[in-house]
């Protein structure tokens, strides 16, 4: 697997020039397996199998879709914009609102905007529905696990018989740190097929005074460094909360993450995929509201997942590393 700069010079679809650029708790809930579709859920501490993310399928009155895509003209292709939330009032409404949804319409593309809440207690599920997003109230407390359930959902919807699309998933925070403006490249970098999954990198972009501070930038670099050593891929900024996939590669990760350990999860799980993956750099401004992580704590929760990811990956992610190993090996520099 190679990691390098985006070249925006691609096969997809072509984009008009990008116009001026303008967290959630890290509780760590029970994992909430999928019972298939229409069941209730039950929780477990391990669960036997079930959804691919260990999510579980919601009850439809826990699922606002108050945003119906137009079944009258179906494009071949979609783009999914998740935004974990939790008590983020005051910034998803500008998140969505900053989304350059016309942009993506005018290149062929329907446009879903879920918000995962996480049982706020502010308006954020107002301010959202409000916008034209979808909502999805997770079970159980955490991001990892509040993604992970949508995930589990909006895959399992595309089972049906329904007209195959190729979705796009791109994940990033309601607090306004990070820039909805550069969706399209992601999704023309995804699209041209010169990567699987597309990672924001702050730290080769640019970041606002105050956004980040020392000791988080520092443990940041501690842990991209840990990360790329244990996977043998270079990455600048493990903890980046803007991503994005193709579908078919995101059915293959094997996530596990209950709260802010779903980055280092999901870095993992493209490694063991053997994902082609990108940085790209982006901007990363102050957030909109009240910090939510707690440093220490997230930490150390962000290099036990790495350390769990990379001491038991899956049989075929073993046969690759051993091969990434070989390759490194042999490389005179």
């Amino acid at each position: 697997m190679v990691l390098d700069s985006l070249d925006m010079r691609g096969r997809g679809a072509s984009f008009p020039p990008l116009g001026p650029v303008g967290p959630s708790r890290p509780a760590i809930g029970p994992v909430v397996p999928m019972t298939g579709p229409g069941a209730r859920q039950t929780v477990r501490d391990r669960p036997p199998g079930g959804g691919i993310f260990g999510g579980s399928l919601l009850p439809t009155n826990d699922i606002e879709p108050t945003a119906r895509p137009d079944t009258r003209s179906k494009p071949e292709r979609d783009v999914v914009v998740v935004l974990p939330a939790l008590n983020e009032e005051k910034g998803v409404g500008n998140v969505i609102d900053r989304i350059p949804k016309d942009r993506l319409r005018r290149a062929g593309y329907r446009v879903r905007v879920w918000v995962v809440d996480g049982k706020s207690t502010d308006a954020t599920l107002e301010v959202a529905r409000q916008r034209g997003a979808n909502t999805f109230v997770q079970t159980g407390d955490g991001k990892g696990n509040g993604v992970r359930q949508l995930f589990d959902h909006l895959i399992a919807e595309s089972q049906g018989p329904r007209e195959k699309t190729s979705r796009m998933f791109v994940m990033l925070d309601a607090d306004g740190s990070y820039p909805p403006e550069r969706i399209p490249e992601f999704v023309e970098a995804l699209e041209s097929g010169s990567a699987d999954v597309v990672a924001g990198s702050r730290l080769t972009g640019e970041v606002e005074d105050g956004a980040i501070s020392s000791f988080n930038l520092l443990g940041n670099r501690i842990l991209s460094r840990l990360a790329a050593f244990l996977f043998r891929v270079p990455v600048s900024d493990v903890c980046t909360g803007m991503w994005g996939f193709r579908e078919e590669s995101l059915r293959r990760f094997g996530l596990g993450a209950t709260g802010f350990d779903l980055e280092a999860d999901l870095f993992a799980s493209a490694c063991e995929v053997g994902a082609r993956l990108k940085e790209v750099p982006i901007e990363y401004r102050r957030r909109i509201g009240d910090a939510k992580l707690i440093p220490f704590r997230t930490g150390l929760l962000i290099a036990w997942r790495l350390l769990i990811k990379r001491l038991n990956p899956p049989e075929d992610a073993r046969v690759r590393m051993q091969g990434r190993r070989a390759l490194f090996a042999e490389d005179p520099a």
